[in-house]
């Protein structure tokens, strides 16, 4: 059984084998014509034979002068007659035969190869004579040579297809040196143009440097327009030519307006502030009408005109802002002293200053916007000044080792942080529960607002002036003085613990209070310190800094705030 499937497994391949090999063997063959020549019912009468032979005939004596001299033009009619009788035996034949075809087109293409080559050399010759005439500037010269070439070389190709010497890149190539050669006389004329542009620039004779660039401008239009092939055709100059020709129209008036600006600028220091503002107007007007005149020179300037406009009013509202300045320094003095009828008196005189200068002089220097906002709330505040002066005093307490600091006694509480912003986020409301749910930015607004009133910088308490004012916890019983976790109504009011030791309330627990920190005006981070109602006693006592979000707004967070005195103050 297992040599019968042995067998049978030898047996099948070499079957499947023999039988491709024999399907190989029966299918179509090459057919070989010249050997059908020799078949009687192929014979060739001997007339067309002779064909054949005098075509041998004719090549063999050129062939023959090629080994004695150099051929000449009437020598090529040998090879002319050996290519016509090769045609006349091809087209006698009764049948195909590859190797008569095969000898008919190599004579052609000998032919062809030997006609071609005394334009070839021809051509060549005149391409280089029209580059030497080029080099000596001779540019008629030049364009009539590589025309020459370039005939030569369409001869080539439309009479000799079959030479080496045929090539459709060089008559491109050609006809681009040409164009080349009739455009660079006008290319240079524009060149030397421009170098006189360039003097009567240096001579600041700008109208007669212009006139002469429109006229650069129309031999390039012309250039780009005949001559768009060439490589010194360029739209984009044009651009630039026009650029520069409106620069120059535009100069003399910008000249003006420069000395006018100038002249201005040495009133502003002389402090003739009136005539200063009457030479920025006229520098304005002309800005304005060079803008009109010039729309695309580069002096053409909106910026220009609202800056001018600013320096013409800044100087206008000279002593009006004068006025501003000095009653606003007036105010700050007279609110650090507590001097508050002046102070309300003169918050009354610099906010209709304010009011004149922006309605006279809108686009004045002297327009503060952060000015007349403070003046605003000064003066919708202005009654209350005294109220909330006092409150902040009273609750202010030395820090130790911080002479010039003062921190507030209490967290800031929901009734004053209302009468200050007009507001209260707060989210478990009560008057005296320490505002919550402020961001580090709204703490800083409130500070800022205190500036206000105070004449003096009100911010948040840093981390050292926290801690120093929060002393040492060694022997304090923390649940005297923190309201934590253990309290069952959570957020308290201010001053439901008693005070520690420098006598501030509920530096811990509560809520936990922002602090100040320059790199939170850069950054998004911000910090918060003490610990609030929702944290352990345990985790109070660690004074816990926490660092979110500036953004952040939570229940958990409040502030209060620090009063830097006055240097003359502390002396």
């Amino acid at each position: 059984m297992n040599i019968s499937k042995l067998f049978f497994f030898i047996l099948i391949p070499v079957f499947l084998i023999g039988f491709f090999v024999m399907l190989t063997l029966s299918g179509p063959k090459n057919i070989d014509f010249d050997a059908l020549s020799k078949n009687p019912s192929f014979e060739i009468p001997e007339e067309h034979e002779a064909y054949r032979l005098k075509s041998l005939s004719a090549e063999g004596q050129f062939e023959e002068i090629l080994s004695l001299r150099d051929y000449n033009q009437s020598d090529l009619g040998l090879l002319w007659q050996a290519i016509e009788f090769q045609e006349l035996y091809v087209a006698a034949l009764p049948y195909y035969s590859v190797r008569a075809h095969e000898r008919l087109n190599f004579l052609k293409q000998r032919y062809d190869q030997f006609a071609s080559e005394a334009l070839h050399t021809q051509s060549l010759a005149d391409e280089r004579l029209s580059k030497e005439a080029y080099n000596e500037e001779d540019y008629a010269g030049a364009i009539a040579k590589i025309q020459l070439a370039i005939e030569g070389q369409n001869a080539i190709n439309e009479l000799y297809g079959l030479s080496t010497h045929r090539n459709v890149n060089r008559i491109a190539q050609l006809k681009r040196t040409l164009e080349h050669y009739k455009v660079y006389p006008l290319h240079t004329e524009i060149q030397n143009l421009e170098r006189s542009v360039s003097e009567l620039v240096k001579s600041e004779k700008w109208i007669e440097a212009a006139e002469l660039m429109d006229e650069i401008i129309e031999k390039q239009l012309y250039l780009n327009s005949e001559f768009r092939s060439s490589n010194l055709a360029d739209s984009f100059k044009v651009n630039t030519l026009r650029l520069q020709e409106v620069t120059f129209l535009s100069e003399p008036l910008h000249q003006e307006i420069e000395g006018y600006i100038a002249q201005a600028d040495a009133r502003v220091q002389k402090q003739e502030y009136r005539e200063a503002a009457t030479l920025y107007e006229e520098a304005l007007r002309l800005q304005k009408k060079l803008n009109d005149t010039f729309l695309e020179s580069p002096y053409n300037s909106t910026d220009r005109v609202n800056d001018l406009l600013t320096k013409s009013q800044t100087a206008g509202s000279y002593e009006l802002g004068g006025i501003i300045n000095n009653l606003n320094f007036e105010i700050d003095r007279d609110l650090r002293k507590r001097n508050l009828g002046l102070a309300k008196d003169k918050i009354l005189q610099i906010s209709d200053a304010i009011l004149r200068v922006k309605e006279e002089f809108p686009k004045s220097a002297y327009n503060d916007r952060d000015l007349e906002i403070k003046m605003k709330f000064l003066n919708y505040i202005r009654n209350d000044l005294t109220r909330i002066q006092d409150r902040i005093y009273e609750n202010l307490l030395p820090i130790p080792n911080e002479p010039v600091i003062q921190i507030y006694k209490t967290e800031v509480s929901q009734a004053f942080y209302s009468t200050i912003m007009g507001v209260n986020p707060s989210r478990l409301l009560g008057d005296m529960m320490p505002v919550e749910s402020v961001s580090w930015d709204n703490a800083g607004d409130f500070c800022r607002r205190l500036s206000w009133i105070m004449g003096l910088t009100v911010r948040l308490p840093k981390e050292h002036e926290f801690r120093s004012a929060l002393g040492r916890l060694r022997y304090v019983k923390l649940e005297k003085h923190v309201v934590s976790n253990l309290e069952k109504n959570g957020l308290a009011d201010i001053k439901s613990k008693e005070a520690f030791a420098v006598g501030a309330y509920d530096l811990l627990g509560n809520v936990s209070e922002w602090l100040y920190s320059e790199e939170a005006y850069y950054d998004d981070a911000a910090k918060h310190i003490g610990g609030h109602f929702g944290d352990s006693l345990e985790a109070i006592y660690a004074v816990p800094l926490r660092q979110v979000n500036r953004n952040e707004r939570s229940r958990l967070i409040g502030f209060r705030f620090v009063v830097e005195k006055a240097v003359s103050e502390i002396q």
